[in-house]
């Protein structure tokens, strides 16, 4: 017995207009199907929208807990490019086609290239903001520094300093306490000396 032949797509399409649906019936569908397919549009630009304030955020957090962990500065304005430039990227990347053949080349930057732009504008502007008093702090630290090795280096020669106050006292009463004895002693002798003489 042989096994029943699957039917062609002739016989398909002659089933569908045989049993069509009626007219209300495929508007309603083609209703639901176009709300269905906004829905999904909808909730793709709010999810990029969530993403992309998110990365702004997180990208001038990062920078400021990589500045307290004492990493370079380079390393934190790569880490908060790449953390705020993220979602414009990932639009761009999106929107941009590039196709290429044997006998051409085209390539087109989709429907909405201005998003991608945008956002990437917003990022670098973020990333610039974000770093630029940390990058300000740091050049003001290492001004400082120098200032400081170049008043050391031309006071190298001048190492003497005078002595604080309570030193100076102490070194002046021990100057008069010797002085007095010495005077004392030199009196004591001169009296010996006289009475000798006398004698």
């Amino acid at each position: 017995m042989l096994a029943p032949i699957p039917p062609t797509f002739d016989d398909i399409d002659q089933e569908d207009n045989e049993s069509q649906l009626p007219g209300e019936t495929i508007r309603y569908l083609t209703h639901i199907e176009n709300k269905i397919y906004a829905d999904i549009e909808r909730r793709k630009r709010i999810d990029s929208g969530l993403l992309f304030i998110a990365c702004q955020f997180s990208s001038c957090s990062l920078s400021w807990l990589l500045f307290q962990l004492q990493v370079t500065l380079s390393i934190i304005q790569l880490a908060s490019f790449c953390v705020s430039c993220l979602p414009g990227l990932i639009d761009f990347g999106d929107s941009f086609n590039f196709s290429i053949s044997s006998e051409s080349w085209e390539f087109s930057l989709g429907q909405k290239p201005l998003v991608g732009i945008v956002k990437l504008g917003i990022g670098i502007t973020t990333t610039l903001n974000g770093t630029g008093k940390i990058s300000k702090e740091i050049t003001n630290t290492y001004s400082q520094i120098n200032q400081t090795y170049q008043e050391i280096r031309s006071n190298e020669g001048l190492s003497f300093q005078l002595p604080d106050m309570g030193m100076t006292l102490l070194i002046a009463l021990s100057g008069l306490a010797l002085l007095t004895m010495f005077k004392k002693f030199s009196f004591n002798n001169n009296q010996e000396n006289k009475n000798e003489i006398q004698e």
